[in-house]
């Protein structure tokens, strides 16, 4: 398999889709995909790239917190000047077709790094409202981790701190943690 196949084409699935409970009582799909070109254990530090919702900074706001905290939460530092991650999100306003991969699970993958790793294509199709968050590596440019809900525009009452659950369902499909004095740790 060719490893240097560009990361924005080949991201790969970990693990099941996961299902929860979105804020409105409808059903949210969760779901990761990861590359194999990622450095994840010489990741210490992140930053955001700008916000692209021109119409609501409020909503910028909410996301960036809810991501912050998750990213702090694993041992992530935000990181004015030279960050090893960037961090950048969207909130599709109707339905998207995108492509995923089945692949080892994210925690067991950094482990191994296994070469030899194959992967599935799998295609989805998303609804309206699909908010994706990518991990991209700050110094080649590549998406190295997205992670994405669908459906959770459903709910119409949007209120303080909305995304908070829907970030950290995203994030839970990350177990991994900022790499700490040349060591790099798991959660849950």
């Amino acid at each position: 398999m060719n490893r240097y196949i560009g990361v924005f084409v080949v991201l790969a699935l970990a693990g099941l889709s996961m299902v929860c409970c979105s804020p409105g009582g409808g059903r949210l799909f969760v779901e990761h995909d990861y590359s194999y070109e990622g450095h994840f254990k010489d990741y210490k530090s992140f930053n955001f790239l700008e916000c692209e919702f021109i119409d609501s900074t409020l909503l910028c706001s909410d996301i960036q917190d809810a991501i912050r905290h998750q990213m702090e939460a694993r041992g992530y530092r935000v990181s004015n000047r030279s960050p090893n991650l960037l961090v950048s999100y969207n909130i599709f306003r109707s339905d998207l077709r995108f492509r995923g991969y089945q692949q080892p699970v994210i925690k067991d993958w950094v482990v191994r790094e296994d070469d030899d790793a194959t992967y599935k294509r799998i295609d989805y199709n998303l609804d309206e409202g699909t908010l994706m968050i990518s991990l991209i590596d700050a110094e080649t440019y590549q998406v190295i981790w997205k992670g994405y809900a669908s459906k959770m525009m459903r709910n119409p009452n949007f209120k303080n701190n909305y995304f908070k659950g829907i970030v950290r369902s995203i994030f839970d499909q990350y177990p991994l943690m900022a790499t700490n004095n040349g060591s790099s740790g798991y959660g849950r």
